[in-house]
């Protein structure tokens, strides 16, 4: 990879480039050096040095003349990590200002077993804490299988992501040993409650962020997407009517 383009990739401009760079190659050195070797002014490379250090990248020795030098290379990889948690942190709190340019609500359609699998799995890729679903399980293992069932609750858990079920109430008393798939359990992060017997439910519905997902059994064979922040609040709130009048386990 170019150099150049790696240092864009993770926000570097050019001069902090080339003061990392020659930071990483002239050892331990006063500010003077560094000026000299990248020709950048020394009022510059004091602030870009400064970055360096806020980065944990370069530390500093006290003397007689202050002097810099770079940490192990692989402190860029703590860097962007610690950039990708502060992201992640805020990511709720940007997701609840954040105004769409397009009003316009947005729908995609998934055709065959990896679109299937992509509208179960878009939740995952988002910034959620909860996922809120009309969960039909024998439906569910019918379309995808246990053993990836299982993986995508693996990936859900790692992401930290809740999710609540609600289930019709044939799948109550079926198979409540296995419960990897039908029970709530904590270390799955999952709650599970039944819908009243007079409420079918044959299709895969996911509640998250501004979206509402759907999959239909292997009878009707779609799925769905809807960005739509009405929608997805107008479900909420009858998802929840109906998780307060639902049977626990």
């Amino acid at each position: 990879m170019n150099n150049n383009t790696f240092f864009k990739q993770i926000g570097f401009n050019s001069n902090k480039a080339a003061v990392y760079k020659a930071v990483l190659s002239l050892g331990v050195v006063p500010a003077g050096v560094i000026a000299k070797k990248t020709n950048i002014a020394r009022s510059t490379v004091y602030k870009i040095l400064e970055e360096l250090i806020d980065d944990g990248l370069i530390e500093t020795s006290e003397g007689k003349v202050k002097k810099f030098a770079a940490l192990h290379p692989s402190a860029l990889l703590k860097m962007v990590e610690n950039k990708k948690t502060a992201v992640e942190n805020a990511m709720p709190s940007l997701l609840n200002i954040f105004v769409s340019p397009k009003l316009k609500p947005k729908m995609k359609f998934y055709e065959g077993e990896a679109g299937k699998k992509k509208v179960f799995e878009d939740a995952l890729n988002l910034n959620n804490d909860k996922i809120h679903t009309f969960s039909p399980l024998q439906e569910v293992l019918e379309l995808f299988g246990k053993t990836y069932a299982r993986h995508y609750t693996e990936k859900r858990v790692k992401n930290k992501i809740w999710r609540y079920a609600l289930r019709p109430v044939t799948d109550k008393n079926q198979k409540n040993g296995q419960w990897e798939f039908y029970s709530s359990d904590e270390k799955l992060m999952r709650k599970i409650r039944f819908l009243p017997p007079n409420i079918s439910c044959d299709t895969l519905i996911q509640i998250y962020a501004n979206r509402v997902a759907v999959v239909a059994s292997k009878k009707e064979n779609y799925a769905f997407i809807i960005e739509s922040q009405e929608l997805s609040s107008l479900m909420k709130q009858i998802y929840l009517w109906l998780w307060e009048k639902a049977d626990k386990q």
